[in-house]
């Protein structure tokens, strides 16, 4: 079912860009005169907000057009409505404001249905204004780049993302949407997750992330998620989870990852979560990943606590957590030999005297160890490595 989505999606895809070139388009030009001018410059937030209300809440199906040049922009609310297109053709600059610290979106669409982003523009998050000397708790509430959340059937192409105050892209209990071609590039830090997906029949697609934090993750609830052609650089990996630092329930399943570059990451491909939680996940295939100096590769870690010292940092084991049928295929490149770690772990629960990981399978592995660490593996048994019990 995942791996015939990419081909519906194909199909819808040229159906909504055929709509964009058929709908009226609104230049934000056009509404110019609303720009208001802000320490020197124009902000053409105004003016952004004045196409939507003009163009796009009266008659909606047109497209909003950002042509090219470089457009301040300092805050203009959240888009709703469907069946509606936002083509950025230049830069969006969203301009220091500290009065955002308080966890919105810099750009976001909610409970939208049929939304196209796309274009050869650039968003610019200006992300080291809110991270003054890399300290990430001056602005700890600073906002997010661009979001969807509630949404269905959107579309974002093409578009290349810099330096994000937080996470660049989230779609969040989205169903049906297609992320293609995107660049995203940011400091090398923390929270500057590359893509944050959750929802149902998703994918990722022909993206390059460099960042210091999570390249493309998938979050709970999710039920089918698709991502393919991906590179990614200085990042924290590819990650499902995190789940559960004050418990709760992760429901994931059926998710395929495939065709991945790592270069000098934290992490390859990992399935993390604090001991507290319960749920399922389930029906992973991690496949032809190659991993260059990347210091952990294949992992799945229930005792994961902000990556800090479980016996320093974890609670209790209280959770439940079930996770089963993961597969890691066709893994090849080199460990980075920087710190010793297992090229391969699965760290898990016991529950009622049973380990909470079943059908952990590792397939055509060729990874050179940085330090020769042996595997790690508890509470777990699968396939492909020597030191993992098969399972009864």
């Amino acid at each position: 079912m995942i791996k015939s989505t990419p081909y519906l999606f194909i199909l819808a895809l040229a159906t909504l860009f055929a709509s964009v070139s058929e709908a009226a388009v609104c230049n934000i030009l056009t509404y110019k005169s609303a720009a208001v001018e802000v320490n020197g410059s124009l902000d053409y937030g105004p003016a952004i907000w004045k196409a939507y209300s003009a163009c796009i809440q009266t008659n909606q199906g047109d497209t909003i057009l950002v042509p090219a040049g470089t457009y301040s922009v300092n805050y203009f609310g959240t888009f709703t409505g469907s069946n509606w297109n936002f083509q950025l053709d230049g830069n969006l600059n969203f301009t220091f404001n500290p009065t955002l610290n308080t966890g919105k979106n810099l750009l976001i669409w909610n409970r939208s249905t049929n939304i196209t982003l796309f274009g050869k523009g650039t968003i610019i998050g200006n992300g080291a204004l809110w991270r003054p000397g890399g300290n990430l708790a001056t602005y700890p509430n600073r906002p997010r780049l661009v979001r969807f959340q509630n949404c269905n059937n959107v579309t974002m192409k093409g578009l290349t993302l810099l330096n994000a105050p937080m996470f660049h892209v989230v779609l969040e209990t989205c169903n049906n949407s297609l992320v293609d071609g995107v660049t995203i590039k940011a400091d090398n830090i923390g929270e500057t997750d590359g893509f944050d997906v959750s929802g149902n029949q998703n994918i990722v697609r022909n993206v390059y992330v460099e960042n210091g934090d999570e390249c493309v993750t998938v979050k709970s609830p999710t039920n089918g998620f698709f991502a393919e052609n991906i590179v990614c650089q200085y990042t924290a990996g590819n990650q499902i989870g995190s789940f559960g630092s004050s418990g709760g329930v992760a429901a994931v399943e059926n998710v395929h990852y495939r065709n991945v570059t790592m270069i000098g990451s934290q992490t390859a491909a990992q399935i993390k979560s604090w001991p507290t939680t319960s749920g399922y996940v389930r029906n992973i295939l991690y496949e032809d990943f190659t991993v260059k100096n990347t210091l952990y590769v294949m992992s799945v870690n229930l005792f994961w606590c902000d990556g800090k010292d479980p016996a320093k940092y974890c609670p209790t084991a209280t959770g439940t957590l079930a996770v089963s049928n993961v597969t890691f295929q066709n893994f090849k490149g080199t460990q980075s030999s920087t710190s010793a770690r297992p090229v391969a772990k699965a760290e898990c629960l016991s529950v009622n005297g049973a380990g909470s990981c079943t059908d952990i399978n590792f397939v055509n592995v060729s990874v050179t160890s940085g330090k020769g660490t042996a595997d790690s593996f508890s509470n777990a048994c699968g396939t492909g490595r020597s030191t993992l019990p098969k399972c009864n």
